[in-house]
């Protein structure tokens, strides 16, 4: 990738704000991030979840995969796969 350039989340605020209207609370439950890309949701998403929480990504993008594995925190897993492939697969795989 070229290293000037740079990705800006969109709507970071707005969008963690709507999966979470009261930030004080930690989320619990099972979220799925379907475009990880930069990774700018999915971050701001961990912030707010509660330990017993969990997040997958998933992009097709190797080079957002490469950036996902950066992530470290255990509630935390990427897939490298698009989205529209999340209609087929198995309940128990996304759980």
């Amino acid at each position: 990738m070229d290293p000037s350039w740079t990705h800006t989340t969109v709507l970071l605020n707005e969008a963690v704000d709507a999966l979470f209207p009261e930030p004080a609370v930690p989320a619990r439950g099972n979220f799925v991030d379907a475009t990880f890309g930069r990774g700018g949701h999915a971050r701001a998403i961990l912030a707010r979840l509660a330990p017993e929480g969990r997040l997958i990504a998933f992009d097709k993008d190797v080079e957002a995969v490469a950036e996902a594995a950066r992530i470290t925190d255990a509630r935390f897993s990427i897939r490298h796969q698009g989205f529209r492939d999340l209609g087929e697969l198995p309940p128990a795989s996304v759980a």
